[in-house]
């Protein structure tokens, strides 16, 4: 097996894993974070920012690129954040002059995600 159909192979197991956390457990599905999620850019960082709901895991999924993400079909060079996802979210480490996008899901008590918010797009900048 090639280094590159490992590292494939890998990041499916890693994605389904995550998928199928997401969409099993006893409690019941969230809707999307009230008035959904807004993303400011700021220089290697954007925030994130939403009204959170009472009870609810929240997670969030983003990618560079410019085009809308779909949480359940991911683009290739994505990342997710899982815990200790609070509004404001700061993602630090982001090239600027790149665009991102970004997307968030929840659940209550470990039941299916609910569905995705629309996806917002970011470019961090360098401060002047």
């Amino acid at each position: 097996m090639s280094l590159t159909s490992l590292r494939l192979t890998i990041t499916a197991l890693f994605l389904a894993a995550f998928l199928a956390a997401c969409g099993g457990g006893s409690g019941s599905s969230a809707p999307p974070p009230t008035g959904g999620i807004t993303a400011t850019a700021g220089d290697g960082q954007v925030t994130i920012t939403w009204t959170a709901d009472a009870n609810v895991d929240y997670w969030l999924m983003y990618a560079a690129t410019a085009s809308a993400i779909d949480m359940k079909n991911p683009p290739g060079n994505h990342a997710w954040i899982t815990s200790g996802v609070t509004s404001p979210l700061v993602i630090t480490g982001l090239t600027n002059g790149v665009t991102y996008s970004f997307a968030m899901d929840g659940r209550i008590s470990g039941g299916p995600g609910g569905a995705q918010t629309p996806s917002v797009s970011a470019t961090p900048v360098a401060a002047q």
